[in-house]
């Protein structure tokens, strides 16, 4: 009778799942690999040819950072099964390509071509160690393709390719560790030309080779990153809005009329991109200190700017330059510094000799980008610098005690929902370990109700003899079964409780250095969270604990009976 009540529930599961449409279903299958997703065909009839309709295709070569050629040969087996299997008149939506290893030009070209035969608007490739890729541009064609992301490898460069894609519809470009060779002699044509619908383009760890350095001259791109090694560029974008900086050497904005954002950062000599240096590049990495950002002198419309400076030495002459820098943010309303740059600004005699250039300014926040260095104050002289055109600004100083409260408060809700999280998914397996051991018992305590009946029977002898024989095999194999699944239950139970005690550990000390104004409201869930996690340790430990003083009597109940009441018939 359980047994059809638990099969019933089982097809009652498992048809909630088959009934989705196919499109949740291609959904939930996007976030696993077509080899993944292919092996749920075996789940019944109706999953069987779900992989085929999928416009979602996520490959990926072996983890290996070597691959012999079988193991090549095997991928490119793989990759024209599934491109020859699947249904040819669905569109593909996005691909999603990762080698680790060695590749096959010919499969890689394949697959692409597939993609953009089959209108494909999302790309993102990925070439980890092991693999040193020059992409050919005839490869990258597409006037359907909206998204494409670029990722190489973070030691060494793994992808290599011109810039001149034509990719008419696209919209989004991030590349990643890529190494970008300008081949056009036209330098006024700029990176991208031929991706005319361009908005949106990041660039971080990027080699860029070129003779006389980058162009970067669009029309239409209104949101630029560049990040962590990107130098020498130069950028022309009558449209940009949105610009972001961090870590790159001599990058001049020759023109961005419509730029209303700006964040731009500089930790040199903090997070130095030293992946990225060549021999070659050592002579521009040491004049690098006096070459910060430069605008353009054409008049700007800021409205946001965000300027973060540290750098562990002082060098008047790149001070200097950044003066004349905020010189040209005359018009933006927002503006955030960190301190350590408002205590660079008090070391140079500059800012006493000009006016504040700040004519609009509605709000001025200064905040320490290092809460762990020596406090600063910003004196009067930058304070009037900063402020004195612009009398009714808001002024907001962040202390570093204030940065830290809430780096803190931060810190300890992560931990909370960390540790919320893990005491879920213990009590969840612990009811489902607590099912499997009341199952477990049905069986022992019924042959052992059975044995004790046969004793009222005359022949018990004989009888008890022919059943332990053709149990006694079945029984040890079930008492080893269960010591082994206790094993497991104990290894678990171990590690869930070594992973609670750590993290409510970390939690105690970090609500020891958060201010008393946020200490209630976190106290408490804390609190809450020390009573569930004693709850279910001590819920978890009785019934192990049960468990080991049962089963062995259980265990030596039976053999117990077995030696004293077998006895071989002559």
């Amino acid at each position: 009778m359980e047994f059809s009540l638990d099969k019933k529930r089982m097809t009652v599961e498992v048809d909630r799942l088959s009934n989705l449409s196919d499109e949740l279903i291609h959904k939930i299958l996007s976030f696993i690999s077509i080899k993944q997703a292919i092996q749920t065909s075996a789940l019944s009839s109706r999953w069987r040819y779900i992989w085929t309709s999928m416009p979602y295709l996520n490959l990926a070569s072996e983890d290996s950072p070597r691959l012999s050629e079988l193991q090549l040969g095997k991928f490119s087996e793989f990759v024209t099964h599934v491109l020859s299997n699947r249904n040819d008149q669905i569109e593909v939506s996005s691909v999603t390509l990762t080698f680790r290893g060695e590749f096959n030009n010919a499969t890689f070209e394949r697959i692409l071509n597939y993609a953009f035969s089959h209108n494909v608007e999302q790309l993102n490739i990925t070439c980890l160690a092991g693999t040193k890729s020059d992409f050919p541009v005839s490869l990258f064609r597409s006037p359907s393709l909206k998204h494409l992301t670029l990722t190489g490898d973070y030691y060494r460069p793994s992808i290599t390719t011109t810039p001149s894609w034509e990719l008419p519809a696209l919209a989004t470009l991030n590349l990643d560790c890529v190494t970008l060779c300008d081949d056009n002699t036209d330098k006024s044509a700029g990176l991208f030309y031929n991706c005319e619908n361009l908005k949106n383009l990041t660039l971080k760890k990027c080699r860029l080779r070129g003779l006389n350095g980058f162009n970067i001259c669009h029309p239409g791109l209104s949101s630029l990153t560049l990040l962590e090694g990107c130098k020498g560029v130069n950028v022309v974008t009558p449209q940009l809005k949105n610009l972001t900086i961090n870590n790159c050497r001599k990058i001049h904005v020759i023109s961005a009329p419509n730029l209303s954002s700006l964040r731009y950062r500089d930790h040199h000599g903090y997070f130095h991109d030293y992946f990225f240096v060549d021999d070659d590049d050592y002579e521009d990495d040491c004049s690098y200190k006096d070459d910060p950002l430069q605008l353009s002198m054409e008049p700007l419309n800021l409205e946001k700017v965000d300027i973060c400076i540290y750098r562990f030495f002082e060098y008047k002459k790149y001070t200097c330059k950044i003066v004349c820098l905020l010189q040209q943010l005359h018009s933006v309303k927002f503006l955030t510094l960190n301190l350590e740059l408002v205590k660079l600004l008090a070391s140079v005699e500059l800012i006493s000799h000009q006016p504040s250039p700040f004519v609009n300014l509605k709000n001025l926040m200064i905040y320490p980008s290092n809460v762990l260095g020596p406090k600063a104050t910003m004196s009067t002289e930058v304070k009037n610098y900063l402020l004195d055109r612009s009398p009714g600004a808001t002024l907001i100083v962040v202390s570093h005690e204030e940065v830290r409260a809430v780096m803190n408060v931060t810190s300890a809700r992560n931990l909370m929902n960390e540790l919320h999280v893990l005491l879920d998914e213990w009590k969840e397996n612990s009811g489902t370990n607590k099912d499997h051991m009341k199952q477990d018992t049905t069986p022992i305590a019924t042959h052992m109700a059975i044995v004790h009946e046969q004793g009222k029977v005359e022949d018990h002898r004989v009888h008890l003899d022919t059943k332990m024989k053709l149990h006694f095999g079945e029984r040890v194999a079930h008492i080893k079964s269960y010591w082994e699944d206790t094993n497991e239950q104990f290894q678990k139970g171990y590690k869930n409780a070594c992973r609670t005690t750590s993290l409510l550990q970390k939690i105690e000390e970090v609500l020891t250095k958060l201010p008393t104004s946020c200490q209630p409201k976190l106290q408490a869930r804390f609190s809450s969270l020390c009573a569930e996690a004693d709850t279910i340790m001590d819920s978890v430990t009785d019934r192990m604990m049960i468990q080991f003083d049962k089963k062995p009597s259980r265990s030596n109940v039976f053999f117990h009976e077995f030696a004293t009441s077998y006895h071989p018939t002559s």
